[in-house]
Parts: C-alpha cells; sequence; structure tokens
C-alpha cells in the first residue's frame, strides 16, 4: 500500500427553499476537511432545480473552477428565486421582495469575493434590468470584493457578468476572476421594504438579445441535464 496515496473531499450541499419549493433562495456548497477557506458568492439568474442530488452543467462548472481557486464554500443565489424549468420569464413573477431580501441579508455574512454571473440575455427587459439595478445598490458596501468572469486570454472581456455555463463551455479551465465595474455610480441604498410599484403591470417581456451568437450566453439560466458529480469520494 505504500506505492498509493489517497486523496478525500467531502462536498457539503444545502438548498434552501421557499415551503412550497416553488422557489430556491440558496444552493450552497461546503468542502469539509479541506484546506479551502475562501467563502465566494456567486450571483447567477434563477434557479433551473429544486433536486440538490443532482448537479447541472452550470452548478458542476462552478465547482469545477472555483474550488481549484481555493473557495471552500460556494453559495449560489440569483437575482429571482422562482424556479423555471424551461427559462426564466420575468413578467409572471409578480414580486421579488422575498428573494431581495434574502440577498441582503447573505451579503452580510462577509464573502471574500462576489461573483456576477447572470449574464448577457434580457439586455433590455426592464423588469431583469429592475433586478439588476437593485442588486448593484445592495453592492455598494462591498464593491471591492465584486468579480466577474473572464478568460484567461482576454477573448471575451467585452461581455460583463458571463454566466458560469458560457464561460465553461467556450474557456473551459480557463476562469479567470477580474474587478467588476460598475455602469453607474450612485450612493444612494435601496429600502429596506422596497418593492415592485403596484402600477407596474406585468406585461410580456421583448425578445432578449444575443440568444443566438456564440459569444452570447444560452437562453436558459442552467443546462438541466444531469451530469457526473463533481464530489469526489
Amino acid at each position: 500500500m505504500e506505492r498509493y496515496t489517497t486523496n478525500t473531499m467531502t462536498i457539503e450541499r444545502k438548498g434552501i427553499f421557499d415551503k412550497n419549493r416553488k422557489k430556491r433562495f440558496e444552493l450552497t456548497f461546503t468542502c469539509k476537511d479541506s484546506k479551502q477557506k475562501k467563502r465566494i458568492l456567486v450571483i447567477g439568474l434563477n434557479p433551473a432545480s429544486d433536486d440538490i442530488s443532482k448537479l447541472d452543467t452550470t452548478t458542476t462548472f462552478i465547482l469545477n473552477n472555483l474550488i481549484p481557486m481555493g473557495y471552500g464554500t460556494i453559495t449560489i443565489c440569483n437575482l429571482y428565486g422562482e424556479l423555471f424549468k424551461q427559462r426564466l420569464k420575468p413578467s409572471e413573477v409578480p414580486n421579488n421582495r422575498e428573494n431581495r431580501k434574502y440577498l441582503e441579508e447573505v451579503l452580510k455574512r462577509g464573502f471574500d469575493t462576489i461573483l456576477l454571473g447572470y449574464g448577457n440575455t434580457f439586455l433590455t427587459n426592464k423588469f431583469v434590468n429592475e433586478e439588476k439595478e437593485y442588486l448593484r445598490k445592495l453592492l455598494l458596501d462591498y464593491k471591492e470584493k465584486v468579480v466577474d468572469i473572464v478568460d484567461d486570454k482576454g477573448e471575451y472581456e467585452r461581455l460583463t457578468a458571463v454566466h458560469p455555463l458560457m464561460a465553461g463551455r467556450y474557456f473551459p479551465n480557463r476562469w479567470k476572476l477580474r474587478p467588476f465595474v460598475f455602469e453607474k455610480e450612485n450612493t444612494e441604498k435601496p429600502e429596506k421594504t422596497n418593492e415592485r410599484k403596484s402600477s407596474e403591470k406585468m406585461k410580456e417581456s421583448p425578445k432578449e438579445e444575443g440568444e443566438s451568437k456564440p459569444n452570447e450566453e444560452c437562453s436558459t439560466n442552467q443546462d438541466h441535464k444531469p451530469v457526473v458529480s463533481a464530489e469526489t469520494a
């Protein structure tokens, strides 16, 4: 047996949902008995599965790239908590206040890094842009920790908040985290009980940009086909 060496990593998974399991607010992976001590919060667009026993392609890309960077705790939250099996429909989300509040509380945990990965779809959707603006205000006190993904050769550097699914497919194992550049500067912070105005009736969202271009993100938030687990026994 002296010829062999054994590496063991146990990854604990934790999902937090609403009581009806219609929303997922958090998915956290914790590497047990590991030297990786850094903690990262990944903010995507919306969750696509309520089954934490299966790892979709997006989550696998996140784990396979961030754990080697030294992150022992990876928490995934989203702009929206609603579980859409196919594609997010922002106009069908009646109220995002609960998810906003959850994000506000999660940010207080003191992550080492905050990764924006909600992608480049829905660029003209007013509801999604409203959530991005609200998040931007929440991040005012954490700006020095906010990053996004870029490839190590800079081929996709013009894109911002690149989705991990796109990054994993187009430049696998070549991720770099760069400081995120906020487009606007605003010192106003969101109110604690900020809600969507009742006068904003839900309308059919316009067709999103960048859906068919090879250097843009896929139109869905997650790839739903189960893949081989990123855990090692």
